[in-house]
């Protein structure tokens, strides 16, 4: 009974929405249960469309009723919440004889996405990406109803790559050529690498050796800038302070060696073609290796520019000062 009262409800909004109707040439009868594809739902998705007039059964058949439900779920329905998805199309529904039950119900078809293979390949992607770095899966997403059809998966790094945070790979999907969703794929980017660091105490003002530096295994994705990764980065450079064994050795803690003092007697040298002079004189400034100092001369007390050498002695410049 309740079936029927619906039935004849259902005619009668048909009658009132379009009073046009008397010999139908056209049927509509929807069904009780369809299956779509999506993304769209037309009028052809969910009721059998007939009538001698093949161009309109066509047009009908076409009609966007709107977004079928996501893939996977089902959308249920009744005549008075049909009705506004009809009267949005401003179709011609004269002469239409419509069949529509008290509830019906539209279900988009979907596949299974795996989380576990969407996780696999933006592992994948990001291990290539973050050259030599260890990348470990913080959470496998959930799996995913997708659209039918064939599916294809492409990875990005969202930003950029972080060593010390998560870093997220979007993963996004498409079927069929047509985007469906991305999908966030969150990772741990540890950068190990060997690292200087200080063997035993060492102190302010001390010259390194090979012997006081060693290397260690580090996340340098953790350590400020500046880090040394080669023992001979650091060997022969004096510490600006004392640091205990362990620490890690930036270059800021470390500069040139002072070879000349202010006040120290050097030896100068000048060279004039193939002939050198050496000549003695005081340094008033201090300097290491490949710096700039000036330099009197003991014996004329004419002030020069000299560049410091390893040997303490200073290599005169052309400039002189009387």
């Amino acid at each position: 009974m309740t079936r029927i009262m619906a039935r004849l409800l259902c005619v009668g909004l048909m009658l009132a929405l379009f009073p046009g109707i008397s010999a139908a040439a056209v049927t509509i009868s929807v069904k009780p249960e369809a299956s779509v594809r999506g993304p769209g739902l037309t009028l052809g998705d969910v009721a059998v469309v007939g009538g001698d007039e093949l161009e309109r059964v066509k047009l009908l058949k076409e009609l966007k009723l709107g977004d079928a439900p996501a893939p996977g779920t089902t959308l249920f329905l009744t005549p008075m919440t049909l009705e506004p998805k009809l009267v949005a199309t401003h179709a011609d529904f004269s002469a239409v004889t419509w069949s529509v039950p008290a509830n019906f119900k539209i279900t988009t078809l979907s596949q299974t996405l795996a989380g576990k293979k969407m996780a696999e390949l933006a592992q994948n992607y990001l291990t290539q990406a973050a050259m030599g770095a260890t990348v470990s899966l913080i959470d496998i997403p959930d799996d995913l109803q997708a659209p039918v059809g064939r599916l294809e998966l492409m990875p990005e790094v969202s930003g950029a790559i972080r060593y010390n945070g998560s870093t997220t790979v979007n993963v996004t999907v498409q079927a069929d050529g047509q985007s469906f969703t991305k999908i966030p794929v969150r990772f741990a980017v540890k950068r190990y690498l060997d690292v200087v660091v200080a063997a035993a105490n060492l102190n302010a003002g001390e010259v390194l050796s090979a012997q006081s530096l060693k290397l260690e295994r580090l996340d340098a994705g953790r350590l400020p800038a500046g880090y040394l990764t080669e023992l001979n980065k650091a060997v022969g450079l004096q510490l600006r302070y004392a640091v205990p064994p362990g620490s890690v050795l930036y270059d800021k803690a470390l500069s040139r060696p002072i070879v000349i003092r202010q006040g120290e007697i050097i030896h100068l040298k000048a060279r004039i073609g193939e002939l050198e002079v050496t000549a003695s004189g005081v340094a008033l400034s201090q300097g290491a290796a490949g710096d700039i100092v000036k330099v009197q001369n003991s014996s004329t007390k004419r002030i020069m520019t000299g560049r410091v050498q390893e040997d303490k002695s200073g290599l005169v410049m052309n400039r002189q000062e009387g």
